[in-house]
């Protein structure tokens, strides 16, 4: 075993080599480049120009698919503000999976790239990303992870860094723990003190694996291992505030591993030297065999500014076995240790799960609602959940698979409440065939944000579907970067990406009326709101709740044929301010 390690490492040394001379950069589209002062990066961005998924096209790949089951790190902004981003990608035309390897590229303070680089071997792949933590920014390199191929089917996974900030001199001497033949899907996770934490899963086995070396891969530990791991449900993150390290995974709740990846518990477990030593694994959930929902694979989590562990997950209704019908998203922290909705619903959806539109489901192991990734503002202590979804119920492709949306929600008090939810990407495209879809998919997020701005990472489908499911055809689809104003999240613009309005605003009509009163409201906020209608005596004769509705223009309809005729009194009330108008009946 030893005498096939250092094969591996001799090979994969001679294809750095190839990489050795850092070429200059290259000045791809100039990216969107974030200040703080930009609301969002909307649909049509103006250096793309046309009816595109927004952000920046930082690479292609022939294989939309980047993760086997499980949520996804691959993109992060490091001190200068520099992003670094991977994906995995197969060229195309699409033909062989061998053929897969990790793409990276770097984008600099100017809004330049450095250029799409090969970032590993052929018959390499689903890997991860992370930035050491040094306190000099020009040592603040990226790390992959990956599993590779060494024949004949042996996998094992493996890690590198990057020779310097931004140089993209990768392969650069990758490291993988020994004895971890087919240990597959490895996600790393760059500690503050330069340990380096590598999580694998062993599918065969249903275990995780938790590999720490603390001296940059000249010897490894094996702190631990966790049983009834049926699916690649781990997640792996660093605290950027101290030596915390979280091990966040599900372990299935079904007797079953052939559905394990459906029917789960959320656990967790935390180090406080780096990955050295371990507390006790922890249970997040305990859903029982008779509760109507369990915790799907795609678990990840994030330290806010306390240095406190958040969790998110999304959950699959339980209905006739019918797996991936409905979905919510759900979160955990361990100040609070509750538990809440995050995908809250308009009312479309019924008892607030997402799905139950399309027949064909939502593509190869996806739910409606899925992928769930968190940030945190630092500055402010304000949470961001970002995933995958499709609230529009018509929306799918000419195949019949779904064309995805980004969405995101937020919170100011820990966790305990939501926003209601915002589409970022809002691209709509039904029944459009190959080539012509816009499904934004594989998310992947920075955990912090960035100068008022968040960072995402996806790949724009070009046809819905995983063409590894068999879902649809071959695309080459554009891996993208995009950046999102905080405010654009939660209420600061609308579902379609407009920019809030700046005052109340409330106009009702006809006005004298005799049937029907419509009212139209601007909001510069989100919130709940109340409409009131009043007598001149000041009874209130009629109410209705809207619920929450994000920041903008919004419209509802009163039924005044029960109204004796007089004048009357229609108040407007949000958490923020109140308009009345008066309006006379007549019948």
């Amino acid at each position: 075993m030893k005498t096939i390690h250092k094969c591996i490492v001799v090979v994969l040394l001679l294809a750095a080599a190839a990489f050795a001379a850092t070429p200059a950069k290259a000045n791809l589209t100039p990216a969107y480049y974030s200040t703080g002062d930009e609301i969002m990066l909307t649909h049509g961005h103006p250096y793309l120009g046309g009816s595109r998924s927004p952000g920046d096209s930082v690479g292609m790949t022939g294989l939309e698919y980047q993760a086997n089951g499980g949520c996804e790190k691959r993109i992060y902004v490091d001190d200068s503000f520099q992003v670094h981003v991977l994906w995995m990608k197969v060229p195309f035309p699409f033909s062989d999976l061998n053929q897969r390897r990790m793409e990276w590229n770097f984008r600099y303070n100017d809004g330049s790239y450095w250029g799409e680089l090969d970032a590993s071997p052929f018959t390499s792949g689903y890997g991860s990303l992370d930035i050491t933590q040094d306190v000099a920014v020009a040592d603040q390199r990226t790390v992959i992870s990956y599993h590779f191929n060494t024949g004949s089917n042996a996998y094992y996974p493996f890690y590198d860094v990057d020779a310097g900030n931004g140089f993209g001199s990768m392969p650069n001497d990758p490291k993988n723990p020994p004895n971890t033949n087919n240990m597959l899907w490895p996600m790393v996770a760059a500690a503050k003190n330069g340990n380096f934490v590598l999580a694998t899963d062993d599918n065969a086995g249903n275990f995780h694996h938790c590999f720490v070396t603390t001296n940059n891969g000249t010897t490894w530990t094996n702190p631990f291992n966790s049983d009834s791991a049926a699916c690649i449900s781990m997640y792996v993150i660093a605290s950027r505030m101290s030596n915390k390290v979280a091990f966040i995974e599900t372990r299935f709740k079904s007797d079953s591993a052939a559905i394990g990846q459906l029917d789960n518990n959320v656990f967790y477990r935390i180090s406080t030297d780096g990955g050295v030593t371990w507390g006790a694994r922890v249970g997040v959930t305990n859903y029982q065999s008779g509760d109507s929902m369990r915790a799907y694979c795609n678990v990840s989590g994030v330290f806010d500014q306390n240095d406190n562990l958040h969790i998110v997950w999304p959950v699959r209704y339980i209905y006739q076995y019918n797996y991936y019908d409905a979905s919510k998203i759900m979160h955990w922290d361990e100040v609070n240790n509750q538990i809440t909705v995050v995908s809250h619903t308009t009312g479309i959806f019924s008892g607030g799960w997402w799905g139950w539109t399309n027949p064909n489901g939502y593509g190869g192991w996806r739910l409606p609602a899925d992928e769930p990734l968190m940030t945190v503002d630092r500055a402010t202590g304000v949470l961001y959940t970002i995933w995958c979804g499709q609230a529009d119920t018509a929306d799918f492709s000419l195949a019949g698979q779904s064309n995805g949306d980004i969405y995101g929600a937020k919170s100011v008090d820990g966790g305990l409440t939501w926003s209601m939810w915002t589409n970022i990407t809002n691209t709509h495209t039904p029944g459009a065939g190959t080539g012509a879809c816009e499904d934004e998919d594989y998310i992947a997020v920075c955990p912090y944000v960035v100068r008022d701005s968040i960072f995402i990472t996806y790949i724009e489908d070009k046809d819905a579907g995983a063409i590894t499911q068999t879902e649809g055809d071959t695309t080459d689809n554009p891996a993208r970067i995009l950046v999102v104003h905080k405010n654009a999240i939660g209420g600061a613009v609308d579902e379609q990406g407009i920019q809030k309005p700046v005052k109340f605003a409330f106009s009702v009509r006809p006005n004298p009326t005799s049937d029907r009163i419509s009212l139209t409201y601007t909001m510069p906020e989100a919130g709940n709101v109340v409409v009131r209608v009043y007598g001149t005596d000041g009874r209130q004769v009629a109410t209705m709740n809207q619920g929450y509705q994000v920041a903008g223009t919004h419209s509802a309809a009163l039924d005044s044929r029960k109204l004796a005729n007089g004048t009357y009194f229609v108040r407007v009330e949000t958490p923020f301010t109140s308009g009345s108008r008066s309006i006379v009946v007549i019948h």
